[in-house]
């Protein structure tokens, strides 16, 4: 039986694949595991796998030699804002090596960051269109935050630069706003990010009550980490937390999946300080608007009821003018009634008094005496008949020129 060493087959499948690559080729795999070591050499897993499957069709290794390394990094991070992650599809161009002790191996030489930004993009949009399908993409924008949201639950690492400007700013405000901090310690770069930023979530979610709150601090990481931010663990987590969650990651150039679904995404941690403070200034602004409404409103009611006194005070003095020509028209008709009447009264009284003293003059006992009438006493009493008289009685006869007496003698 003829048969070969395994260093003469791996010698000739050397030789072979020499033959068959003789320049680099493009491409494009997935990476399964990143491992940067001392000397600045960068090895990679490299797998394919059918979209939407976790079990890899082809398996590879590859290398990217420190001195390649040193100039693709740079150029990479730049481009996409990303590092070399594991799940993150590359377009690579690699020189195919095969050694009879190692196997196959991909030295890499060059890397197409633009490849990745699309492939980054796309499951960025994947990520967003299923919360958008499962309707929660929006629920903590539609939060209404506190009008004063002084207790702050913040998830950060404990040595970020960003959470000490974040907490300076908090405290030494010019306005002099008392807030109340505890920070939730979490990984904030790295593969166990969003596993650490969930775990703080949750740690939150049991002191719920105690806060108004939640602000996500990644200040001081690098640009190239953002990655961890766009997963949609993550997103789902943050989209559906029952708190207002501020998102100051720190980059101004990429929007993450997270700070598409935060209340509020801020620039820097800073800026996250700076948008609880001109809450509280809106809040005091608002006051003072208010007030000076208040006084203004005021100050409005009290002209109008001046002017309505005044115009009650020239009415009233008008009517009673009215009143008063009234009144003294009203007397002077009444006193010319008066006079009118007292005049007509006085001159029909004066006319029977006149016509009681012509009677008078005629019933006069004396001017009926003149007549030739007398007026006989008995006893001071008028005597009108002959009856009753006695013999004895003394009569006083008054005459026009005095008077008579006689004596009764007897009857006839």
């Amino acid at each position: 039986m003829d048969f070969i060493s395994l260093f003469d087959l791996n010698n000739q499948v050397k030789n072979v694949l020499k033959e068959r690559f003789t320049a680099p080729v493009w491409v494009a795999a997935e990476i399964a595991a990143v491992l940067e070591n001392h000397s600045g050499h960068c090895y990679l897993e490299l797998v394919d796998k059918p979209e939407g499957e976790e079990n890899p069709t082809a398996v590879a290794r590859g290398t990217i030699w420190a001195f390649t390394y040193r100039m693709l990094k740079p150029y990479f991070e730049t481009t996409t804002g990303r590092t070399l992650e594991k799940g993150m599809k590359v377009l690579i161009q690699v020189e195919v090596v095969y050694h009879e002790l190692y196997g196959l191996s991909l030295n890499v030489k060059d890397i197409d960051p633009t490849f990745t930004v699309g492939d980054v993009e796309r499951k960025k949009r994947m990520i967003i269109e299923q919360l958008e399908q499962e309707g929660i993409i929006d629920m903590n924008r539609n939060l209404e935050l506190p009008l004063l949201p002084k207790n702050v639950a913040v998830i950060s690492s404990p040595t970020a630069a960003g959470l000490g400007d974040f907490l300076d700013q908090l405290e030494n405000n010019s306005y002099g706003y008392k807030f109340h901090v505890r920070l939730f310690p979490a990984v904030m770069q790295g593969e166990r990010t969003s596993e650490s930023v969930i775990a703080a979530l949750d740690r939150i979610y049991a002191y719920e009550d105690l806060f108004d709150v939640v602000v996500i601090i990644r200040g001081g990481g690098a640009q190239s980490d953002l990655g961890s931010f766009d997963t949609y663990d993550m997103a789902a987590n943050v989209a559906q937390f029952p708190l207002p969650v501020i998102a100051g990651i720190g980059h101004e150039r990429d929007e993450t999946v997270v700070d598409r679904v935060a209340y509020r995404r801020v620039k820097t941690p800073t800026a996250a300080a700076a948008f609880l403070i001109e809450t509280f200034q809106d809040f005091d602004a608002h006051l003072e608007e208010l007030k000076e409404s208040f006084l203004t409103e005021v100050q409005e009611l009290i002209a109008e009821a001046k002017s309505r006194q005044h115009l009650l005070a020239v009415d009233l003095k008008r009517l009673t003018q009215l009143m008063l020509d009234g009144s003294v028209g009203r007397l002077r008709l009444f006193s010319h009634k008066l006079k009118s009447g007292c005049g007509v009264k006085f001159d029909k009284d004066r006319h029977l008094l006149e016509v009681a003293e012509i009677k008078m003059k005629y019933v006069d006992p004396e001017n009926v005496l003149k007549r030739g009438y007398s007026i006989t006493r008995l006893n001071g009493k008028a005597v009108f008949s002959a009856k009753g008289m006695k013999a004895g009685d003394v009569l006083e006869t008054v005459l026009a020129d005095g008077q008579i007496r006689s004596v009764v003698t007897g009857e006839k």
